[in-house]
């Protein structure tokens, strides 16, 4: 079986806080080409509908972009019992090891422990994965409402957050694909407020590609069933479907088939900030909440590895 559903109703629990952070610098197609940071011509990452992207400032680190979300979220909650973190690529889930050192150890400094001691917080339990591509935020979903069911648990953080590997462009030599340094997060608990967790659906891959045909087919096939699961009608007018900001024509074969208006179909500030990975599932929760307490959110995201997963939420 490649796919795994959630049911989360018997269990609430809501996602009651979220924040981001992007790269500061904004660059249009032609500087990234000038720069020396695109793979692909510029004209066919327009023709996507990419404008600009979204980097880090030379010397900004993982821990820092990351800590500034954090402290986003902390100003807004009590500080979190537990923290689970994911990275798209896996270069950023440790400290590179420095040159010329044989230590054993020293391959094994983990993103996670960086940011905490960075924050001067070493009594929170954490845990992280990096496996499933830009699909993040449904990953880290199932991890929260696991340790949510530990005792003393109230919140849980999720972190994801990446900066582009060093000596890379920012886009795929494969897929017409443009990406941005960003990190987000967000706070689960039993609070009722923001977005309750109603059911993730997770496909997974060892197939190097999948037609978009494919991911087309499964996308509906699994809203259906998440929406079955809850005995919601997955062609409701008034869901909001949250794409990522890539492959721009599957998600709308993915809208037709479900009979989603386009004023309910979200490519959020696709030309100004371009593919975020895993930020992409996150940053517009924050837009929408309490717009319409109620609505049915359907949460898509598509990663490398590969990985295919929608998350539903209700708006509180």
């Amino acid at each position: 079986m490649s796919e795994l559903f959630f049911n989360f109703t018997a269990d609430p629990f809501y996602i009651t806080a979220s924040a981001h952070a992007l790269g500061s610098m904004q660059r249009t197609l032609e500087q990234l080409a000038d720069d020396g940071l695109l793979a692909s011509e510029v004209e066919s990452l327009r023709q996507v509908g990419y404008r600009c992207n979204r980097s880090a400032e030379p010397g900004t680190t993982l821990v820092d972009i990351a800590s500034e979300v954090f402290r986003q979220l902390a100003q807004g909650s009590s500080r979190p019992n537990a923290l689970v973190i994911h990275h798209s690529y896996a270069v950023n889930t440790s400290e590179a090891t420095p040159l010329g050192n044989r230590d054993l150890l020293a391959r094994a400094n983990y993103f996670p422990a960086l940011l905490l001691r960075h924050l001067e917080l070493d009594d929170i339990p954490y845990t992280g994965s990096y496996s499933s591509g830009c699909t993040g935020l449904m990953s880290l979903l199932v991890l929260a409402a696991r340790i949510l069911g530990a005792e003393s648990v109230e919140r849980v953080m999720g972190l994801t957050a990446d900066l582009k590997p060093p000596d890379t462009p920012f886009d795929s030599t494969r897929e017409r694909l443009l990406t941005s340094d960003a990190a987000s997060g967000f706070v689960v608990s039993r609070e009722r407020r923001g977005y309750q967790v109603i059911g993730v659906g997770q496909y997974s891959s060892s197939r190097k590609l999948i037609p978009l045909v494919e991911v087309v087919k499964r996308a509906v096939q699994m809203t259906r069933r998440l929406c079955g699961m809850i005995d919601t009608p997955s062609d409701q007018s008034d869901m909001l479907c949250h794409f990522p900001n890539m492959f721009v024509e599957a998600w709308q074969m993915v809208s037709h088939f479900l009979k989603v208006p386009k004023s309910s179909q979200i490519f959020d500030s696709m030309a100004e900030r371009a593919h975020c990975l895993s930020s992409d599932a996150i940053i517009p929760l924050e837009k929408f909440k309490g717009k319409a307490p109620g609505r049915v959110h359907a949460v898509y995201s598509f990663g490398s590895g590969l990985h295919l997963a929608v998350a539903l939420l209700r708006e509180i």
